[in-house]
């Protein structure tokens, strides 16, 4: 500024060249007075000639100076200019320099990374003499979303460009983006090139001008920052864009150790949520520098107190110095300590595992001890080894075998009751798949993989086979094997396969017994429905042939007793053959059949028996019984009956009534006979099993075939006092046929055809529903 004033003194004004002139004239005009006096001519052409010469040489001189003039004029104009520019860019970098300065101050320390960043667009936006600065980041799909933004006071009800339209409306300022470069728009910008649409929006949205600046952390594209004014260009802006760049790098530098401040925040919660006591150690200072919240709540101590243990309490806490170079030196940078105690703060004793690893950081060493509470892994040990006891004595006890196959590694463990179940001693045998496959007989060894395969394949819920094996005899044992898939890998796929083994030499020794009496008892059977049921068929046809031939009563007499054994022995023989027939029996075929017809059936064939002993029979029911049974049905209703007319007095009563017991029928026979004790009732329907009765004989396997009978129908049978005097109630209970019970409506219908069935047989058949004899 002083320079240019002296250049502005150093100016010749005009008005001096005038005056300077002047005092020429006059200097010429007093040197020529005398000579025109005088009529001098040639000295006044000579005075006038110097005058002249004077004067053009003031002119020029004149000329020269103006010219002088008007280039220092130019001069201290051009100075001045660059004087004023100076003074633009001394206040603008001084601007600069007092944001980065106090932006840097901010990131010196940072603390609340979200103020910093939003410090940063204000003093951004004031930079740029903007209206509001919005900080938009990228969704792992790419779009954006608004994070932080400044707004200023007369704009705070504007929304961004990019929060009302979708960044895909703006193709070249995405692109831009996406390339690292800023961008500005704005009215007065000539150079739009091709985002001339993409400048239409903007204005429409009512801004005068925009900035956009990519944003990357961790060297990534993380977003971009929208610098939106509404009254006045950005264009100034332009001179600024080197240092747009460093607050972009500045919030990128925020946001990454923002993302640094939650990773570290997640992560200390992770520790200190963690189940495991996790202590670190200063190794020089023998001190406990961090300690994790598990370790303070379940040992008792503040992390205060643990901090400020000393080197005796943090020995006494571990039972030992574990952080001593010692052990580095013997074990390296890692070990692990599996059983071991920590001592609380009330004195009590904690199991534990320890792993410590060991590190060094500028010349310093640390311990990282991570310590487990085994309390609960050794409860559950205890309990392991006491449920391995037991299943070591059960097995004993059964008499198992176990076998333990790795499908991965095909290694098969045998414990030592399988060794000696065949003989071997588990050490000498090979112990893969492929030697306990040799051992299995050839012709038993497809069956065994076919159901191994069954079971690996998920067809079968758990394998099971009977096959043989050769012992330490090289002969052939027969065993049971039974497993089952116990284990999987993270891919789902099998990988062990456990079961045990059972010696069934024993069993099929007596399956091969039972077979061979079993075919030995069909034999007796066929004999006794042949061999001796004809010959006594005979005997007594032949006896009542004599009978009617014979006339002397001690032959006669002799005729009877001998007729009376021959129908004795061929009852016997054809209810010893029915029972052995139902004894083979596992099931029988049944269909829909009406208990009340059946009963008619049966009791016709009792007249001629009632009639001889002067009995009455009354049947106290009728209606549709339908019921689920066999034809055979009726040996149990006439055995009942029969047993009934044998054990009662003459001239008694028998009645039989069904009773309806929701899902089945009851039907009670009952006598008047001298009645069954209590002792004797809980057997009377075992084989061979008899009550005593005088004069009456039998085989004892009567109530046996209606016992068996009623099983194989699934019903059961029982027996019970007669509540009305003496006697006994045989009874026996059947399934319903519900499937053919529509309604009670069809049901009423039902029973009423029915009885009038009934009544039409009996009549028809010369049956009385109440039989008097």
């Amino acid at each position: 500024m002083a320079r240019g004033s002296n250049i502005r003194n150093m100016k010749i004004p005009g008005i001096v060249n005038i005056v300077f002139l002047l005092v020429v004239c006059i200097f010429g005009f007093v040197l020529l007075a005398p000579f025109v006096i005088a009529k001098d001519t040639s000295s006044i052409m000579i005075s006038s000639a110097l005058i002249g010469c004077t004067f053009i040489v003031i002119i020029y001189a004149s000329n020269y100076i103006e010219k002088k003039n008007h280039g220092l004029e130019e001069k201290v104009t051009e100075l001045e200019n660059k004087r004023l520019e100076l003074e633009r860019l001394v206040e603008r970098n001084s601007k600069i320099e007092e944001m980065i300065s106090s932006l840097v101050s901010m990131f010196i320390q940072p603390k609340d990374t979200d103020n910093i960043i939003l410090r940063t667009l204000e003093k951004t936006t004031a930079l740029c003499n903007a209206g509001n600065s919005y900080l938009f980041l990228f969704k792992a799909d790419g779009t954006p979303y608004l994070f932080h933004n400044w707004k200023n006071e007369n704009f705070r009800n504007k929304e961004s460009i990019f929060e009302t339209r979708n960044l895909s409306n703006f193709p070249k300022i995405s692109e831009r983006i996406n390339d690292r470069q800023t961008t500005v728009v704005s009215k007065e910008s000539s150079d739009i090139g091709s985002i001339q649409s993409e400048r239409r929006l903007i204005t429409n949205h009512g801004l005068e001008s925009l900035i956009a600046i990519p944003v990357e952390s961790n060297e990534e594209l993380a977003g971009f920052i929208s610098i939106e004014n509404y009254t006045s260009t950005t264009d100034t802006c332009q001179n600024y864009l080197p240092t747009l760049k460093v607050v972009s790098e500045l919030i990128g530098m925020a946001l990454s150790h923002r993302s640094f401040l939650k990773d570290l925040s997640i992560f200390r919660d992770l520790i200190n949520r963690s189940n495991d006591f996790i202590f670190i150690i200063d190794m020089e200072k023998d001190s406990i520098i961090d300690v994790n919240q598990t370790a303070c709540q379940e040992l008792g101590y503040t992390r205060e107190e643990f901090l400020a243990m000393e080197k005796d309490g943090i020995s006494e806490l571990f039972d030992d110095k574990f952080w001593e170079n010692d052990l580095r030196n013997m074990f390296g940078d890692r070990y692990l300590e599996p059983n071991k105690t920590l001592e609380r703060k009330d004195g009590t004793i904690l199991p534990v595992e320890m792993n410590v690893t060991f590190s060094t950081l500028d010349q310093h060493n640390y311990a990282l001890a991570i310590v487990r509470d085994i309390t609960k892994r050794k409860d559950i040990e205890s309990i392991l080894a006491k449920t391995k006891e037991v299943m070591e004595l059960a097995l004993e006890g059964a008499d198992l075998g176990m076998w333990d196959w790795n499908l991965r590694t095909n290694e098969v463990m045998y414990n030592d009751r399988w060794g000696s179940m065949m003989g071997y001693d588990p050490e000498d045998i090979e112990q893969n798949i492929e030697e306990w496959k040799r051992l299995v007989h050839p012709d038993d060894l497809k069956v065994v993989n076919d159901t191994i395969n069954k079971h690996l394949t998920g067809e079968t819920p758990l394998f099971e086979s009977e096959f043989r094996m050769k012992n330490h005899k090289d002969k052939w044992q027969w065993i049971l094997a039974r497993g089952k898939l116990t284990e999987w890998d993270k891919n789902n796929e099998p990988f062990r396969f456990t079961g045990t083994t059972m010696d069934l030499d024993e069993r099929k020794r007596v399956e091969e017994e039972l077979r061979h009496s079993n075919e030995l008892k069909d034999l007796f059977t066929d004999i006794m429905r042949h061999d001796l049921l004809n010959p006594a068929g005979n005997v007594r046809g032949f006896t009542e042939i004599l009978l009617e031939m014979e006339e002397d009563p001690e032959k006669t007499h002799i005729l009877t007793i001998l007729q009376k054994s021959s129908n004795k022995l061929i009852e016997m023989i054809d209810t010893a053959a029915k029972f052995a027939k139902l004894e083979s029996e596992e099931e029988l075929e049944i269909s829909r059949m009406d208990i009340m017809i059946i009963l008619h059936n049966v009791i016709e064939q009792f007249h001629q028996q009632l009639k001889e002993k002067e009995m009455s029979l009354e049947l106290r029911t009728e209606g549709s019984y339908p019921a689920m049974l066999n034809p055979i049905v009726e040996e149990v209703f006439a055995n009942f009956i029969s047993n009934a007319i044998k054990y009662s007095p003459e001239g008694t009563m028998i009645t039989i009534d069904v009773q309806d017991l929701n899902y089945e029928w009851r039907v009670n026979v009952t006598d008047q006979g001298d009645g069954i004790p209590d002792r004797s009732k809980p057997f009377v329907f075992d084989r061979f099993k008899r009550v005593d009765k005088k004069g009456v004989k039998g085989t004892g396997l009567g109530l046996a075939i209606v016992k068996k009978i009623a099983e194989l129908l699934g019903g059961t049978v029982g027996v019970e006092d007669n509540p009305e005097g003496k006697g006994s109630i045989f009874w026996v209970r059947l399934k319903k046929d519900h499937m053919n019970i529509i309604n009670d409506s069809e049901t009423e219908i039902d029973t009423e055809m029915e009885s009038i069935s009934f009544e039409d047989t009996a009549v028809e058949n010369n049956i009385p529903l109440k039989i008097n004899c």
